[in-house]
């Protein structure tokens, strides 16, 4: 998300293979030059399509982004987009602050006390996944699966940020 903006991306064109199957067409055009009544048409699409393919060669994949410019109120939220985007959004805030908690944390612990925290880490990632993904289930299929799955991943991060801030603070006095 850049500047309140949400970006989705929607697909990407590699120019390359864009231009292989232009070339393929125009081949195959050339080859069949006369369709039903003699017309002469797959020729001038190939070679639209070729231009087109030229415009594409200074990236060799661009991605196309539609932006939609309006938050939801995430107080407010009230539709399943909304609060899709919401959780989310509360899901990143919480996973960035763990993250910057546990950098802060390695330097001041000793090398054992590290493995040891990373074992934990790790089993704990595998314990979140699983606790939201079992949360998430009796929604299978349904429209509040997503949001349940993100809520549950945030709430359960936001535990284990206090285990943190604990460890933190034991491992600074």
């Amino acid at each position: 998300m850049r500047g309140g903006l949400v970006d989705l991306a929607i697909g990407s064109i590699d120019a390359r293979k864009l231009i292989g199957i232009v070339l393929i067409v125009t081949d195959t055009a050339l080859k069949n030059k006369f369709m039903k009544n003699g017309t002469f048409w797959a020729t001038p699409a190939a070679i639209l399509l070729l231009l087109a393919a030229g415009f594409l060669l200074p990236s060799t994949a661009s991605k196309i982004t539609v932006q939609i410019a309006q938050q939801p109120n995430c107080k407010n939220a009230k539709t399943t987009a909304d609060l899709n985007v919401c959780s989310s959004q509360d899901l990143q805030a919480a996973d960035t602050k763990l993250n910057q908690l546990y950098q802060q944390l390695l330097p001041k612990i000793s090398s054992q006390q590290k493995q040891r925290l990373n074992k934990a880490q790790l089993s704990w990632v595998n314990f979140r996944d699983a606790t939201c993904e079992y949360a998430a289930g009796q929604f299978d299929g349904g429209s509040a699966t997503t949001f349940v799955y993100n809520s549950c991943l945030a709430e359960v991060t936001k535990n284990r940020i206090k285990d943190l801030e604990g460890y933190l603070e034991r491992a600074s006095l």
